[in-house]
């Protein structure tokens, strides 16, 4: 029975060893992905204090922000985010299909608007 349970122990402790650290460029490339995917601005608040404890790689940060912006900025996905409460504040701007995201994320935008008028 000790052999069993020790051989996913050792195997998952071997995993944990064999992963190496992140660049600066892979570390700043994810930190730009994940602020562009939520919608975040460019430069926030966040950013600045991460700039502080990390040398900044503006150059991977910037080229993960746009990739993560333009799948936040899908129009296709756009109706998803209005349905579920999320505020549009100009995410989007300068976005070649602007006026579609603006407006399925206004009719989702509605829907969940109008979904709180029918509970009461």
């Amino acid at each position: 029975m000790k052999k069993i349970l020790l051989i996913p122990v050792v195997l998952l402790s071997l995993q944990a060893c064999s992963s190496s650290p992140k660049t600066p460029a892979e570390y700043w490339y994810g930190q730009g992905e994940r602020f562009g995917l939520n919608g975040y601005q460019y430069n926030n608040e966040v950013l600045a204090n991460l700039k502080e404890k990390t040398p900044f790689d503006e150059a991977s940060y910037k080229k993960g922000y746009e990739e993560g912006k333009a799948e936040y900025c899908d129009p296709f996905k756009a109706f998803e985010k209005g349905i579920q409460g999320i505020r549009y504040t100009d995410q989007c701007a300068g976005q070649p299909q602007e006026v579609m995201i603006k407006a399925e994320w206004q009719r989702g935008w509605d829907a969940f608007v109008g979904a709180d008028f029918y509970r009461f």
